[in-house]
């Protein structure tokens, strides 16, 4: 702690992940006739939206948490984030600007996608390293399990899914993946949609290994598990969308 500001491996895995997406930005950019330097000056504040709806959203879905301790809303060093937030805030601050400029959005998605997968993989680290989103009670065969100490956001000593890096590893995956198909220069909203795609899927299913608090079930599922599935639907809406534009088309 410096004064009233807290420092954490959770908060640097947090920049860390905003400063890689952003070097990552720089560089696919040019793939979809986008000014690299345009890119990463809209990339900060997109950054910056991202952080703050993700934050936003954390706090609605756990307000019997913020309730009696309102101050925890602003010591985010304590974790949560919620990537859905993020997301939402930052294409909503990009169809905005994107609008007002006359640049078409699904084309300039593209090249945000992998800066996206690589910065939520990075901050997946940093829940982990605060104990948030922790797993459910893993089975006896399950071959990794974590175990956090007392302190932490997840209930400690006890065998738990490693549900953040196992959507780590997910999202590392993406992310090469994503940073393999741009570089063939496929239409618009592609990339993007592949991304919204596997993302929400990908979450979808970690929920499914989640112990902690993420709101009232509604149909036997956290609301997080139906937000990732509408992201997910989006991402194949976007996918067959694509279709309709040619290759050379930005």
């Amino acid at each position: 702690m410096i004064g009233p500001v807290g420092f954490s491996l959770y908060g640097l895995m947090v920049a860390l992940g905003a400063v890689a997406g952003l070097l990552v930005l720089k560089k696919t950019a040019p793939a979809v006739g986008w000014s690299a330097k345009e890119a990463g000056d809209l990339g900060f504040w997109l950054v910056v939206a991202g952080l703050m709806g993700a934050r936003i959203f954390y706090v609605l879905f756990h307000l019997p948490e913020f309730a009696s301790h309102p101050i925890r809303v602003f010591q985010y060093w304590r974790g949560g984030l919620m990537f859905q937030g993020a997301v939402f805030a930052s294409a909503l601050s990009a169809f905005i600007y994107f609008k007002k400029t006359g640049q078409n959005f699904w084309a300039r998605a593209d090249a945000v996608a992998p800066a996206l997968a690589l910065g939520q993989a990075l901050g997946r680290i940093g829940c982990y390293s605060a104990g948030c989103c922790y797993g459910l009670l893993a089975s006896p065969t399950w071959p990794i399990r974590a175990v956090f100490p007392p302190g932490g956001a997840a209930p400690a000593g006890l065998p738990l899914y490693p549900v953040q890096l196992m959507e780590c590893l997910g999202l590392l995956l993406l992310f090469f993946t994503l940073l393999r198909y741009i570089k063939k220069g496929p239409p618009r909203g592609r990339i993007f949609g592949l991304y919204l795609l596997g993302a929400g899927l990908l979450r979808a299913v970690m929920e499914q290994f989640r112990g902690d608090f993420r709101g009232p079930e509604v149909g036997g599922q956290a609301p997080t598990f139906w937000l990732a599935l509408t992201l997910a639907a989006l991402g194949l809406w976007g996918l067959r969308r694509s279709f309709r534009f040619k290759k050379t088309a930005f």
